[in-house]
């Protein structure tokens, strides 16, 4: 865990604590991080000073300080008498200074006087007054607000300026939302004065909406220079380590105090916040405690504002988004640029700023959501990981099944063509087995390419209807190894048969076996009469190959010994033989020895029989 994430947990630990009314100190709170001690420290120094600027308690919660005509009495500060004025109204007061409407008896006419009140401002307070007066008095622009006259009084150092009229761009927004375009143009206004301001080596360092005032004609300009900062100047009044700002609103090297880093770019962010809480209704990074404002602003990327109000623009936000990003260098060069950038999207002509691309917006939803995110990589990851397992096991299952499509041509052919397509003036169903077109048309369904289960040909071997079991005694049931063959071959996609090379046919998937037409013969003479497919005593059609091995598993190839019809049919200990049951005629010892030999060289399917008759059938229908 890097420094900086570690001292922004000590410090939300030490938030929590005020709030419950209980204060850490920083030995304590570092009891587990000493080499931290120091930083944390300046960290809670830098809070502390931000907070008397802002006029926020000690729980971290903003303070009003608006007052009206009628709440003089409640201002911390004494009324003084200053030559030259007549203090009318006391329109507002911080924690250290105070503001007046006052008539200025000379010109006659009503201005703003701001002044502090030394008794309770340290000497830094005071010298960064005196920079504002000197800052504002030097820019001469129509949307900033002017300064009038210096000076001081009592030991209390004061300035007057242009009175507003019109209230705060603040209050402004509590009481009406702005259009997209409205906000647009209100932002490249201020952006106007805002590069005014830098030309002159002045940057604001506190923009919000409190700090915009408007005349009574609606008219803005920007006000509080108390936090500006000359470039051209060593005797800036900040140090490194000092939070200066407003947490809402100030920009990310101002929240992580690198004074260093400070430049036009943080007033270019500032107004990004102001237009984001102009388009959304709140400005980004909103919490309950400055503290938390600032954690979320220094590690967290701000919401997208389509993502609240959908319809706006994606220019406006994408000009938006361009003045939060959290590197400097990555927002406009100048507040100018911002300004243009406004005027073409007011314009329909194109902007500088990108919209963000759909990575990039994941990619900030990520660090919004990091909890989130990680479950949804996953969940992703394993889907990709699912998608590319079911694609590898198509492409594999495509693949074995053009190897092995000859062999189901063989089966095919071996044990339903002369039915389905030998003849070709008499095909039983209009069906030629080995034309791939028929077997795959789908009004038929004989073979679904994918779906071995559904197919009309896989279904009619299984339930014993093709081949007829009515001519069973000529043509054997089809066995597992072929059937396994043809569904293998129609879920990888039943390719297309290749051609037979002549002279070079595909060797019979069942190879021709004199034992077994042996045993077939032994079984015909001493079982069928009782287990022929129609009877089936005990279950057990003695002509179904995949019957006896597979289904009833009463033969186990290789293991004659431990099969079942074996044992039936061999003389046991006591020199009895089960079956056939008397008085049928036992087999005899050679009889046995042949069916022995057949069970342990692998059971291999019955061969064929004599030649059809004309008007045998296989079995498929449509």
């Amino acid at each position: 865990m890097s420094d900086n994430v570690r001292i922004s947990e000590l410090l939300l630990r030490w938030q929590e604590a005020r709030q419950q009314g209980h204060i850490l100190s920083v030995t304590e709170l570092c009891r587990d991080d000493p080499q931290l001690t120091e930083a944390v420290q300046r960290a809670i120094d830098s809070i502390h000073a931000m907070e008397t600027l802002l006029g926020i308690d000690e729980h971290g919660v903003l303070q009003p300080h608006t007052a009206d005509a009628g709440q003089n009495e409640s201002a911390p500060f004494p009324t003084p008498q200053i030559p030259g004025y007549e203090i009318v109204q006391q329109l507002g007061y911080g924690a250290m200074g105070v503001v007046y409407r006052v008539r200025q008896l000379n010109l006659s006419r009503f201005v703003a006087m701001k002044m502090l009140n030394s008794e309770h401002c340290p000497e830094h307070h005071i010298s960064r007054f005196r920079t504002e007066a000197e800052s504002v008095a030097q820019l001469q622009h129509p949307h900033i607000v002017q300064i009038y006259d210096v000076g001081e009084v009592a030991g209390r150092p004061f300035y007057t300026m242009e009175l507003m009229g019109g209230g705060t761009l603040s209050e402004k927004l509590d009481h009406a939302r702005l259009s997209p375009c409205e906000a647009a143009t209100l932002i490249g206004i201020l952006a106007g004065a805002v590069h005014a301001a830098h030309l002159r080596d002045i940057v604001h360092r506190d923009l919000k909406p409190a700090n915009v005032l408007l005349t009574a004609d609606d008219t803005v300009k920007i006000a509080d220079f108390g936090l500006a900062k000359r470039l051209d100047s060593d005797s800036s009044h900040t140090k490194t380590g000092v939070i200066l700002g407003t947490p809402c609103y100030m920009a990310p090297e101002q929240a992580k105090a690198a004074s260093e880093q400070i430049g036009p770019a943080v007033d270019i962010y500032a107004l990004g916040a102001i237009l984001y809480e102009m388009l959304v209704g709140e400005p980004p990074f909103k919490a309950t405690t400055a503290l938390e404002s600032m954690r979320r602003l220094t590690t967290e990327d701000a919401a997208f504002p389509t993502d609240m109000r959908t319809k706006i623009p994606k220019g406006l936000q994408a000009i938006c988004l361009k003045c939060l990003e959290k590197s400097p260098q990555r927002r406009y060069a100048t507040a100018a640029a911002l300004a243009d950038d406004l005027q073409q999207f007011l314009a329909g002509r194109p902007i500088l700023a990108r919209p963000t691309s759909a990575f990039g917006r994941l990619v900030k939803w990520s660090r919004r959501h990091p909890e989130l995110a990680i479950v949804s990589l996953a969940a992703c990851v394993l889907g990709m990981a699912l998608i590319v397992s079911m694609a590898t096991q198509r492409w594999q299952q495509r693949r074995h099944a053009t190897r092995i499509a000859p062999q189901a041509r063989e089966i095919l052919k071996r044990n339903c063509y002369e039915c389905h397509g030998e003849n070709s003036d008499k095909i039983e169903r209009n069906l030629n087995v080995l034309d791939h077109g028929s077997l795959i048309a789908n009004t038929r369904d004989i073979v679904i390419p994918g779906a071995s289960d559904n197919s009309r040909l896989i279904q009619r071997i299984t339930d014993g209807s093709m081949p007829p079991e009515a001519d069973e005694v000529r043509l054997p049931r089809v066995s597992e190894k072929e059937l396994t063959i043809l569904r293998a071959w129609i879920q990888g996609g039943a390719p297309r048969f290749p051609e037979e090379v002549p002279g070079q046919p595909t060797p019979a998937v069942i190879p021709v076996s004199g034992v077994a037409g042996e045993v077939k013969q032994i079984f015909l003479r001493h079982c069928y009469e009782c287990h022929s497919y129609d009877l089936a005593k005990g279950g057990i059609k003695i002509l179904n190959h995949r019957l006896l091995l597979t289904v009833r598993k009463v033969i186990l190839p290789g293991q004659p010994e431990d099969s079942e019809l074996y044992q039936l049919i061999a003389p046991n200990s006591d020199d009895i033989v089960p079956m056939p049951p008397a008085p049928a005629k036992r087999l005899s010892d050679a009889e046995i020895e042949t069916v022995r030999r057949w069970i342990a060289e692998g059971a291999v399917p019955f061969p064929k029989g004599p030649p059809p008759a004309p008007d045998d059938s296989t079995g498929i229908s449509d």
